[in-house]
C-alpha cells in the first residue's frame, strides 16, 4: 500500500517562493501543498490563488496549528530562521530550512536543540545534493576514479537585475553576509559533501559593485581528506559557474549542474582524450521535496541533516570574521 502523501506548508511568498518553491511542491510525487503563511493574509490568498493551495495564513500561530501540515518549509529572510524553525519544531511539524540554516552556530545548535526534544526532522535546503549525476560523482570521487583527490574548484558569478534600496540581503544583520549566504553557502555544501570537514578556511570578501553586504567573495579551504578547495561567487558580476575534480590520476570539469542548471560534463582519465557529454537540466528541488517526503512518510535516510547545516555555518563564520 502506498504512503499516505506527505502534506507541506511554506513561509513565504515572494520571489523564489513564488517563482521555485511553491510550484516544485506541487510537482512532486508524494507531497500535497497544504497550506502558506505570508507577511499578510491579502499576500497567502494571493499565493493560494496562484499556486492551488488549501489554506493562506498571515498568522504564525494559526498556520502552525493547521493539522493538514505535516512539513514546514521556512523560506523567509535568513534572520527568521531559527525563531521559525523552533516553533514549528515545538508545534509538532518537520522543517526543511533555507540555506543557509540560520545567521550563526549558536542559532543552529538551538534549531537541533529543538528538533532533538521535538522528535522531528530537520533538513536543510542544499538541493544540488539531489541532482543525480552530481550525486555519482560525488560517489566517483571518494571512491578514488580520479586518483587522490587533489583540488577541487565551485564557481558561480550572477549580477542580481534589479536590487532594492530596503532589500534584506543587503543588511549583514538580516542576511548574514549576502554573497555567502545566497551563492558561497551552496559551494561550501557542495565542497563539504564531496571532501569531508574543513579544517582550514581563508577568505577575501568585496562589497565593490554595491558597497553594502559583500557581493562577491573567493574562498580557499584544506580538507580532512587532503584536498584543497576554493570558491569563486558573486552576485555583482555575470559569468556563469560550474565545479572542476582535480585528481592525482585525472580530471572531470561540470559545467552547469549548480541546482540543476544545464551544461556538460568533461572527464578525462590519466593518458586518455577529454570525454564531454550533456548534462541534461534537473529539477533538484522537486527531488529535495520527493526526498523529505520519503524521509516523513517511510523513514528514509536525509539527504542533507542539520548538522550539515551546523558545519556550514562555522565556515560562513571563519570567511565572513564574525
Amino acid at each position: 500500500m502506498a504512503a499516505k502523501a506527505v502534506g507541506w506548508g511554506m513561509i513565504g511568498t515572494r520571489g523564489w517562493s513564488d517563482m521555485i518553491l511553491g510550484p516544485a511542491i506541487n510537482a512532486a510525487r508524494g507531497a500535497r501543498f497544504k497550506a502558506v503563511l505570508s507577511s499578510s493574509a491579502e499576500n497567502a490568498e494571493r499565493y493560494c490563488a496562484r499556486h492551488g493551495v488549501a489554506r493562506g495564513y498571515g498568522d504564525i500561530d494559526a498556520f502552525l496549528a493547521d493539522p493538514a501540515v505535516d512539513v514546514v518549509w521556512v523560506a523567509s529572510p535568513n534572520h527568521l530562521h531559527k525563531a521559525q524553525t523552533v516553533a514549528a519544531l515545538k508545534a509538532g511539524k518537520h522543517v526543511l530550512c533555507e540555506k543557509p540554516m540560520a545567521m550563526s552556530q549558536a542559532e543552529c545548535r538551538a534549531m537541533i536543540r529543538a528538533a532533538g526534544k521535538a522528535g522531528r526532522l530537520l533538513t536543510i535546503g542544499y538541493n544540488s545534493r539531489h541532482h543525480p549525476r552530481l550525486r555519482t560523482l560525488c560517489e566517483q570521487w571518494r571512491a578514488g576514479r580520479f586518483g587522490q583527490p587533489v583540488r577541487m574548484h565551485g564557481q558561480f558569478h550572477y549580477r542580481y537585475p534589479q536590487v532594492p534600496d530596503d532589500w534584506w540581503r543587503l543588511d549583514d544583520a538580516t542576511s548574514g553576509c549576502w554573497v555567502l549566504g545566497d551563492v558561497g553557502t551552496h559551494f561550501i555544501d557542495l565542497l563539504r559533501w564531496f571532501n569531508g570537514e574543513a579544517k582550514s578556511v581563508h577568505a577575501h570578501l568585496s562589497n565593490k559593485a554595491y558597497r553594502r553586504s559583500a557581493d562577491t567573495a573567493f574562498l580557499s579551504m584544506g580538507f580532512e581528506n587532503g584536498a584543497l578547495g576554493t570558491i569563486s561567487a558573486s552576485v555583482a558580476v555575470t559569468s556563469g559557474g560550474g565545479i572542476e575534480l582535480l585528481g592525482s590520476e585525472g580530471y572531470c570539469r561540470v559545467e552547469g549542474g549548480f541546482v540543476g542548471i544545464p551544461g556538460s560534463i568533461t572527464t578525462v582519465r590519466k593518458g586518455g582524450a577529454p570525454r564531454t557529454a550533456p548534462l541534461a537540466g534537473f529539477d533538484t528541488y522537486k527531488a529535495q521535496v520527493e526526498s523529505v517526503s520519503r524521509a516523513i512518510a517511510r523513514g528514509a535516510p536525509l539527504a542533507v541533516t542539520a548538522q550539515d547545516g551546523l558545519a556550514n555555518l562555522r565556515v560562513i563564520e571563519q570567511a565572513r570574521g564574525w
